[in-house]
């Protein structure tokens, strides 16, 4: 089966091919992956990326500087009606009502904690009702019943009344702002917790300050204010944990708040041009929540949100693009690492049998005790052998490079750069197959080379101009059509982009192109064993 004298002469013959193609493509695939680790290709990229991020947080900011505002001033303006515009009369009747059931329950003998917990009940349900009617809130009630009746403070006295209502607006606030935090980011418990303390917060300092002020006084730039000075002080103290220099915090913290102070403004600025605006149309100067939400919108805006859609989608893909594994995978492991290898492969295979039975030289090895299966089988095994010791080294110098340009910091690691080399062999030994049985098919080297040599550069080709339609390449670059090519090579099923996204569809697709070099060498041993030779 195997002729060990005929192998030595397949590398006698070929030795010369081998080494050039190994040598040549080992230092190609070194001179990638060290000049791009040195170079830091992704560097552009990131920069790139870094502008919307920078834009997406600047926007994040300027929503919580605007929504902080809107909050600030709707608080006060809210405790403003809850506390003057209430039915008065109203709820100084149920005090006293409250006021004669608990002395007449006391002079009975005193008041249980059921009792008064079942009479606090009744009294905040009437009071919450009032208010809640009168802030025009359908779920308001319930915010104030509970509030009110767990007042761990309350010791049933009247006296303490105000200070249950004023710590229930508080609550209130709270609550309302957890839910709608909590519908935008289910998924984010404390940052929606985050998000309803600083309402919370920023309620209460506007009630202190609406009560320490009076109803007079300016709260649209005592806001605007507050909101500036939290944002400056906020962004200091982070900047300060995360190990920034005193300058640097303060730097952080001042553009912190420019940023708000001008969404702010800007939001402000679009609010009065609304209420003209429906005042010159005659229709009610009351800001409408629609327009309210525009000029939240406009306020807040960010790059992304200024340039077209298609044209943010296909920057932030380009932003997100790895440019290692567009060259190293799709380019060179795919396309330029496999040229030559190519190259060796077509004319070796060639030559293995139909280029001796064409020159005539297949008769002479026959003609000694060497049968033709134990040929086929040696030129077989001879072929795989300088695919394998081939992609070997190929291996070892793509493992060294790697490491010479920072090992596994480097942005392709070590198990990714082996199944490359892997994916590359068994695309290689697939073709190797094929171009054999087309040499056992045949008796002429035109032939042989024509159908196995062409179907190779043909695959190879098809994969260069799918190239263009893969969606390695981003979409403002991406032409779609051109992705028909791609079902028409073999090469396709050596998916790079598979392996860098840790997705395991490779192995299915490797276990085909094993498949088709086991069954092509197979057939092209038994074919040349059958056939009529010209001898």
């Amino acid at each position: 089966m195997f002729s060990k004298a005929l192998f030595k002469q397949s590398m006698k013959a070929n030795w010369i091919k081998w080494v050039s193609v190994t040598v040549a493509t080992c230092v190609m695939l070194a001179i990638v992956i060290i000049v791009l680790g040195n170079l830091g290709i992704n560097n552009i990229r990131d920069s790139l990326k870094n502008v919307f991020v920078q834009a997406d947080q600047e926007s994040e900011l300027k929503e919580q500087a605007v929504d902080g505002y809107e909050l600030y001033i709707t608080s006060a303006d809210t405790y403003d009606v809850l506390h003057n515009s209430a039915n008065t009369s109203t709820i100084e009747k149920i005090i006293t009502n409250y006021e004669e059931e608990y002395n007449t329950l006391s002079s009975q003998g005193g008041v249980s904690q059921e009792q008064k917990n079942q009479l606090m009940l009744q009294v905040a349900e009437k009071y919450a009702k009032i208010y809640a009617i009168v802030a025009d809130e359908q779920y308001l009630t319930s915010f104030f019943y509970n509030a009110i009746y767990n007042y761990d403070n309350y010791d049933g006295t009247v006296s303490s009344y105000d200070a249950i209502i004023d710590l229930a607006y508080i609550d209130t606030v709270y609550d309302m702002a957890y839910q709608q935090y909590l519908a935008q980011t289910p998924d984010q418990e404390n940052f929606v917790i985050m998000k309803a303390q600083m309402a919370k917060d920023i309620a209460y300092t506007a009630l202190s300050k609406r009560i320490e002020l009076g109803v007079d006084a300016d709260f649209e730039s005592l806001a605007l204010e507050y909101m500036n000075l939290t944002i400056y002080n906020s962004t200091y103290e982070t900047q300060k944990s995360s190990g920034y220099t005193e300058d640097e915090c303060l730097m952080y913290a001042v553009s912190a708040k420019v940023i708000s102070n001008t969404a702010i403004s800007t939001y402000v600025l679009w609010l009065d041009e609304f209420e003209k605006s429906n005042i010159e149309s005659g229709l009610v100067s009351t800001i409408t929540p629609e327009q309210k939400l525009d000029a939240r919108n406009y306020a807040c805006q960010s790059i992304s949100d200024q340039i077209p859609e298609k044209v943010a989608e296909a920057l932030t893909e380009l932003g997100n693009m790895d440019m290692y594994s567009l060259i190293i995978g799709s380019i060179f492991y795919r396309i330029a690492g496999l040229l030559l290898p190519m190259v060796f492969v077509i004319m070796t295979a060639n030559g293995l049998l139909a280029g001796q039975v064409d020159s005539g030289s297949m008769a002479y090895v026959l003609s000694t005790p060497t049968k033709r299966r134990t040929v086929a089988f040696t030129q077989m095994t001879y072929l795989i052998a300088a695919l394998f010791s081939m992609f070997a080294l190929l291996t070892a110098v793509s493992v060294t490079a790697v490491f010479v340009s920072g090992g596994n910091d480097f942005a392709i690691n070590y198990g990714q750069i082996l199944l490359f080399n892997l994916g590359a062999f068994l695309t290689m030994f697939a073709i190797a197959g094929f171009c054999y049985m087309c040499s056992s098919l045949f008796n002429r080297t035109k032939y042989s080379l024509g159908l196995g040599g062409g179907i190779t550069i043909f695959s190879l080709v098809c994969t260069i101009l799918g190239l263009f339609g893969s969606s390695v390449v981003p979409s403002a670059m991406r032409i779609e059509p051109m992705n028909f090519f791609n079902y028409l090579s073999i090469i396709t099923l050596f998916d790079t982009n598979e392996i860098m996204l840790g997705a395991l569809d490779y192995i299915w697709k490797f276990g085909i192109l094993l498949g088709v070099g086991l069954i092509t060498f197979i057939i092209g041993v038994f074919r040349f064993e059958k056939k009529d030779l010209p001898l």
